[in-house]
Order: structure tokens, then sequence, then C-alpha cells
């Protein structure tokens, strides 16, 4: 069953439109911008490079370059934008393919 989100603010890049409403709010934006940024993060689909995403949802929302916004809002604005500036490679962690174990820690040595 798919999944069907209500805001406006909805679109591939920004899955149920956590960041679009987030942003919209402004300075009565609450935070934590950081709980955002992780539900966000989370939603994308696998073959998104949420670098390209990020910057994409910062060009849509008016807040690629310049000042940042006050209090939480400009913290997830500086999350994005450090997101956008990231590689692909240290943002994406692989998921174990279906039936395949995850890598587990090494016993602790005694």
């Amino acid at each position: 069953m798919a999944t069907r989100y209500l805001s406006r603010h909805h679109s591939l890049d920004d899955p149920g439109g956590l960041i679009g409403e987030s942003l919209s709010c402004g300075a009565e934006f609450q935070g934590p911008a950081e709980d955002i940024l992780l539900a966000w993060s989370l939603r994308l689909a696998d073959d998104q490079d949420p670098a390209e995403v990020a910057a994409r949802l910062l060009r849509a929302n008016g807040h690629g370059d310049g000042p940042l916004p006050p209090g939480p809002a400009g913290r997830l604005v500086q999350l994005l934008r450090e997101t956008a500036a990231s590689p692909r490679s240290r943002l994406h962690h692989r998921r174990p393919r279906r039936g395949q174990a995850a890598r587990k820690c090494a016993p602790p040595k005694s």
C-alpha cells in the first residue's frame, strides 16, 4: 500500500512535506531541526542522492544562499546546506539486500 501524504509541500524531494512545512513556519518553527532532517532523509527513496535533493529543496524554498533565517529554521537551512555539500558516499548507507543479514559488530575482546 502506498503512503498518502496530505501536506501541500509533499513532493518526491520532500516526502510528506516535512522540509517545506517546517520552513513555511518561519520564526514560529520550534524545531528540533535535526529531527526534521533525519525524518526527511529516512523518507527519501534509496536511489535519491540526499545532496542533490537538499540542494534542490534549498533553491525551491529560497534558501540556496544568503543569510540563515533566525532560530531553528536557520538551523534546518544550515543542515540542508551541509547535506547539499556532502558527497553521496558520506551520506548514503547501503542497506542490506533482502535475505542478507546486516553486518554485526565484532565481539568484545576479553
